[in-house]
């Protein structure tokens, strides 16, 4: 299991650095369609590795509702870029790639927000199913939060944007970030199961 913690680590960090050559510095790089789709299936991409390395140190759940929370971070992971279309109020790429301000989706504390309440909820309640998701839900923010940092830093509301990530920084984030959601969850998750069966295919 070390081994394939190590794989994974190594393989975000490729996607990492291969991802942003591919988008940003390819001959291809000046099509803003390719740059598009492109940036999109590496933040996917990321989100996947890094649900798959948090489930790397989940051992109880059913291969069913491992498969659907990867699958869920991999589209949300993806799907933040979304609010594009909210604040150009287009769909046409010349409108989306010659933004002014970002989105909500791409508003750290938004996703903060979110979090906390969540984990509220799933502690409360003894959800043990929405504690999952919520890491999910940190793992697809913060990993495409933290990549488009590296060109335009956090925007943290109301306290404006944080400078750009360094680009090694950044990659290193992204490659100890699941380590370190997956040992918070597990510190907490005996509160979930000693308490209430839980039906982990639920949500």
């Amino acid at each position: 299991m070390r081994f394939l913690k190590a794989i994974l680590s190594l393989v975000i960090i490729c996607t990492a650095y291969l991802g942003d050559f591919v988008v940003f510095k390819s001959k291809y790089s000046a099509s803003f369609p390719f740059r598009a789709i492109s940036d999109s299936i590496v933040h996917g991409s990321l989100g996947f590795l890094s649900s798959l390395m948090f489930f790397s140190y989940e051992n109880n759940l059913n291969s069913e509702a491992s498969a659907l929370n990867v699958l869920f971070c991999t589209i949300l992971s993806s799907f933040i870029d979304i609010d594009h279309i909210f604040v150009a109020k287009s769909i046409y790429l010349k409108d989306l790639t010659n933004l002014k301000q970002r989105g909500i989706f791409h508003c750290t504390t938004f996703f903060l927000l979110i979090t906390v309440i969540l984990l509220l909820y799933s502690y409360l309640n003894r959800k043990l199913n929405i504690y999952i998701l919520t890491f999910m839900v940190v793992l697809a923010f913060s990993s495409h939060h933290i990549r488009d940092g590296n060109r335009r830093g956090l925007w943290l509301y109301p306290f404006g944007s944080s400078p750009p990530i360094d680009k090694n920084l950044y990659v290193f984030l992204l490659a100890v970030l699941p380590h370190v959601t997956a040992y918070f969850y597990l510190l907490f998750k005996g509160d979930f199961t000693r308490h209430v069966f839980v039906d982990y295919t639920a949500v």
